[in-house]
């Protein structure tokens, strides 16, 4: 059987097509997007296809007819036309000083003067758009489409520089200023980004944008949704089981737990990250792709500045107005965590409008884990733990491990020790959850809220710390406020482990463990 070819370094549609690469075909998504609107916005994470759906666009509004043989498009779409495109992409622009990034701008539109035969360059940006657009309008007697792929992409990249970020903002102010005046010249207008419009200034002159991040219908337009999973990449996964000695049903199960998890929309339709789906099925291994691929640095910056705690974005309670927070000097690291795809959202509340929003899966809650690890505890080595953390997940050796977290703590430094229960619960959970354990922080039942629930291939461990506290008191707790009903359902051995941290060692002073009789 011929390999499937994988666009694993190319996001141009007519690439995909003309070299016979495997697609998901988004279509008939297109083909509504284009007859109900035009003046749209997308908000998606960056690598979700936000790229590969412009330049799906450009080769529909060219007419490009045969691009489309065998997708839906080809039979949706009875009336082809062909229209002039001005496609701008900001996503490789990754300049820090402000003259760059004009140069590059400034080559981008000499290139559609030259297209449009726009003979005199005169004025700023918003003249020389406003004049390519006109031109294109005259040339093709045709309206116009204007496609800008990656908006704020050099926005993101200085997040952490208040200076450029606001000579960037008046630049592209100035360059996107014209497109409302210029309604009578135009056919459709698409922006995407990862920040959503409405948080930059930049916008305000454009209130006819319609956006669709949260619309429901097009929670599917980038990404890749389980039934596409399972029929148009059916056959890589079969692949990989067979590579991997998996299971079919093994491997789909591999897949949901590290790339599913992302939902754009009140709907929750499970969305699985492209970029990490294609890469993993052409390489035919999981690995931390997505979050490998060049995550920004400023946004790194960002979650070691605001110095958060792995478990307090767990779960977040939050209603639509703090999507909507401005991003031009963050004050909440929430909405930026949520547009960048390191959130996502896990439940809606009709009645009250909130939403709870945590980690999709297992890819981003590990990496994420990965970095503040590095960043906390930077001199701290783990390949020991991480070892030890394996061999428990094996032989479920519970005394062996306790041993191994002592040896840890042993070597811990001493000026990164803070000395209190919040301080060891955190690094546990960190640390284990880089290692891509299956570990949730401050589970709620009825009663209160377990400190750590460790989920182990044969059994559950309902965790509770204490410092210069009994391991007593611990088990009392568990028993108290009821922490193992959390997962009572899921047909596993649990065991309630009591863990003492001391003040004098600075360790693991004591433990106990008693499995739950049920």
């Amino acid at each position: 059987m011929e390999k499937r070819r994988y666009p694993v370094d190319t996001q141009t549609f007519s690439n995909i097509v003309e070299g016979n690469y495997v697609y998901v075909d988004k279509t008939a998504l297109v083909y509504k997007l284009v007859k109900e609107y035009r003046y749209v916005f997308l908000s998606r994470p960056r690598r979700f296809g936000k790229s590969l759906l412009c330049s799906t666009l450009k080769e529909y509004f060219e007419g490009n007819k045969d691009m489309f043989k065998g997708l839906q498009m080809a039979e949706l779409e009875k009336d082809w036309v062909k229209y002039p495109v001005i496609h701008l992409d900001f996503s490789d622009d990754k300049s820090n000083n402000i003259t760059d990034i004009k140069t590059t701008i400034s080559e981008s539109l000499r290139e559609y003067e030259s297209i449009f035969g726009v003979e005199k360059i005169v004025g700023g940006f918003n003249s020389r758009f406003t004049n390519i657009i006109k031109a294109a309008y005259k040339k093709f007697g045709q309206k116009v489409v204007v496609i800008l792929d990656e908006y704020d992409a050099t926005m993101l990249n200085a997040i952490d520089n208040d200076r450029l970020q606001n000579q960037i903002r008046t630049m592209m102010t100035n360059l996107f200023s014209p497109i409302k005046k210029l309604d009578t010249y135009l056919r459709f207008v698409f922006i995407t980004g990862i920040t959503k419009f409405s948080q930059m200034s930049i916008f305000s002159a454009l209130n006819n944008l319609q956006d669709i991040s949260l619309m429901p219908e097009f929670e599917a337009i980038c990404g890749i949704s389980m039934d596409e999973l399972t029929t148009t990449l059916k056959s890589g996964l079969q692949a990989f089981a067979n590579e991997n000695d998996y299971s079919f049903e093994q491997t789909v199960t591999l897949f949901k737990n590290k790339y599913d998890g992302y939902h754009f929309s009140k709907a929750k339709q499970d969305i699985y990250n492209p970029f990490a789906v294609i890469r993993a099925l052409n390489d035919k291994m999981l690995n931390n792709y997505w979050f490998q691929s060049a995550t920004p640095t400023a946004l790194i910056k960002l979650i070691r500045k605001f110095d958060i705690e792995m478990f307090d974005y767990e779960m977040v309670e939050c209603d639509s107005s703090r999507f909507n927070q401005p991003v031009e000097k963050v004050t909440d690291l929430v909405p930026i965590l949520f547009q960048t795809g390191y959130l996502t959202i896990k439940d809606y509340n009709k009645d009250y409008d909130t939403y709870i929003l945590g980690y999709p899966n297992e890819e981003v809650k590990s990496s994420i884990a990965n970095v503040l690890y590095k960043y906390n505890y930077n001199t701290q080595e783990n390949i020991p733990l991480k070892k030890a953390y394996i061999d428990f997940s094996r032989d479920d050796d519970l005394p062996k491990f306790i041993e191994a977290l002592k040896k840890f703590f042993r070597r811990f430094p001493f000026s990164l020790n803070n000395m209190n229960e919040k301080h060891y619960h955190s690094i546990l959970y960190t640390v284990l959850t880089s290692f891509g354990a299956n570990i949730a922080a401050n589970q709620e039942t009825a009663l209160g809220k377990s400190d750590l629930i460790l989920k182990m291939p044969k059994t559950i461990y309902v965790i509770e710390l204490k410092y210069d506290q009994s391991t007593q008191s611990a088990l009392n707790q568990i028993d108290d406020r009821d922490y193992k009903a959390a997962v009572l359902d899921e047909n596993k051995r649990i065991v309630k482990l009591a863990i003492k941290f001391s003040s004098k060692d600075r360790n693991i002073e004591s433990y106990e463990a008693v499995e739950e009789k049920l």
